[in-house]
């Protein structure tokens, strides 16, 4: 079932004497429950309800929300009606709780996924000749027999069809293209394919793409919600655009009946593609990391970016609010806020003075403390106490220092744009003058809120294993942010110049 389906259906709970309906529809979910009373349980905080659907399948509404309540009077006596918002359904053969560690794997299918891998070499079409497609189907007529004679099933003739120009569509069976190993557990893609037997309408094979995460330890819904998202901000970044998810799948620690097969079950996020406006276009040039073409490059980053995520959880989210929104004030101050947010062994919180400084810092602290207590002296007192800290513009160039030393040919001044970006910041959140006007300068200070972001996550990713240097040669064509950035920065460091009098 994919994520944007609706169910809409009877649903039982377990809690008491209730009958319920339960509409599974993204953002727009519900549940119902209707009974001779309310529950009581239920209507406070986060809370789960378990129940059957109509197929037999249990449905686990985790993290539900209370949304109001209604009582009717009918006839023959009274009617409650309770709605609550189900952040969670997991729906399988079992019922889980919120906190209960029974998650060995989380498996997931987004939009544009196979935009990350080419396939060439997974999926192809061939035209041998007619002798080569004979052999081929007489040593899978051979196989098939020998199965037959096993399960005493008739034997048929071996009668192929082949005429002058056969043409043979291939699926290799390489089920991995690429697997890291983290601290939280192996992190993979994987092939999916299906194919449909043969008609006179033809036939075909498809295949999704398959992001995985197995836990070391099975774990709880949060922590897997938490695991899926960090991987995915990884894909997003790398393909330049939100990507709303299509299906989530979780294989439970429990086994199926009589089988030692983990039991999977189907999860419905019902928030997951709130943040995803419109469609995204993405070309395999542009994406940052290329898991099949560059496979050990991409091994390297994705292992690092799952286990920073605790350290750079916070400024990686406020990247992708600031990256994937519109251009405007709130861009450029979420822009610059990550900077402010990046942990001291990212970017210095200290900064030593100069000796000379540090004895006039010293030399005005004395003066100012014979002064009578006022708010003016406390002011100047706290600014004093400040010199030695790092400035935002500090952290910025900070992290540009390494763009600068494996790829400074390609970013010639890039120290004008991001003090200028931090200038413009501080104009909207202090009030401090503006170097120029940023609304008749548009483009200008679009390039500014830019390159606060490209180097943030360039100089995150260099950190982490990946060949800036390799991906710009490899050249793009401007369908993903940093390509563009790239490809017009010589261009709009000019134009910076002549505004600003550099």
């Amino acid at each position: 079932m994919n994520l944007d389906d609706t169910y809409a259906g009877v649903f039982l709970p377990r809690i008491g004497q209730f009958a319920g309906h339960l509409n599974i529809a993204g953002a727009k979910s519900s549940l119902q429950l209707i009974g001779t009373s309310f529950p009581n349980s239920v209507e406070y905080g986060y809370s789960d309800i378990h129940g059957t659907l109509t197929g037999g399948k249990k449905a686990s509404l985790l993290g539900c929300v209370w949304q109001g309540r209604t009582e009717h009077h009918l006839e023959d006596g009274r009617q409650f009606e309770s709605t609550f918002f189900p952040n969670y359904v997991v729906v399988g053969d079992e019922f889980i709780g919120s906190t209960e560690p029974v998650i060995r794997a989380v498996r997931y299918h987004f939009e544009k996924v196979s935009s990350l891998v080419s396939g060439h070499k997974t999926f192809h079409s061939l035209h041998p000749d007619r002798d080569e497609v004979s052999q081929l189907l007489k040593n899978d007529f051979v196989r098939s027999e020998e199965i037959g004679k096993q399960h005493g099933w008739p034997a048929q003739p071996f009668e192929p069809e082949i005429g002058d120009h056969p043409h043979l569509l291939y699926f290799s069976g390489v089920w991995e293209i690429v697997s890291s190993e983290t601290q939280l557990g192996r992190v993979s893609l994987t092939n999916r394919s299906s194919h449909t037997m043969g008609s006179a309408k033809g036939i075909g094979i498809q295949n999704q793409v398959t992001a995985n995460i197995e836990f070391a330890e099975p774990t709880a819904l949060t922590m897997a919600i938490r695991a899926l998202t960090t991987l995915h901000s990884l894909f997003e970044l790398s393909l330049g655009g939100r990507q709303r998810y299509d299906w989530i799948e979780l294989e439970l620690t429990h086994r199926r009946k009589d089988s030692d097969v983990h039991q999977r079950a189907r999860l419905f996020w019902s928030l997951c593609n709130e943040r995803v406006e419109g469609d995204t276009n993405t070309t395999r040039m542009d994406i940052l990391l290329a898991p099949d073409r560059r496979p050990d490059e991409f091994v390297k980053v994705a292992a690092g970016w799952m286990n920073s995520t605790e350290n750079l959880a916070d400024p990686r989210n406020r990247f992708a609010t600031a990256f994937f929104g519109s251009y405007g004030i709130n861009r450029i101050v979420g822009a610059a806020n990550m900077f402010d947010l990046l942990p001291e062994s990212y970017a210095p919180k200290k900064i030593e003075p100069e000796a000379q400084l540090k004895a006039v810092v010293a030399e005005c602290r004395a003066k100012f403390a014979t002064l009578p207590d006022s708010f003016a002296k406390q002011s100047v007192l706290s600014s004093l106490g400040r010199v030695g800290t790092a400035s935002l513009r500090d952290k910025v160039c900070h992290r540009a220092d390494r763009i600068i030393s494996i790829a400074g040919q390609y970013f010639p001044d890039i120290n004008l744009p991001c003090s200028q970006a931090v200038l413009a910041r501080n104009h909207y959140v202090h009030g401090s003058p503006a170097s120029f006007d940023y609304h008749d300068h548009f483009s200008e200070f679009a390039f500014l809120t830019d390159t606060l972001e490209f180097v943030f996550a360039a100089s995150d990713l260099v950190d982490l294993g990946w060949d800036l240097v390799g991906w710009i040669e490899a050249g793009g064509s401007m369908t993903h942010g940093f390509s563009s950035y790239v490809i017009n920065y010589s261009e709009n460091i000019q134009r910076l110049k002549v505004l600003v009098g550099k």
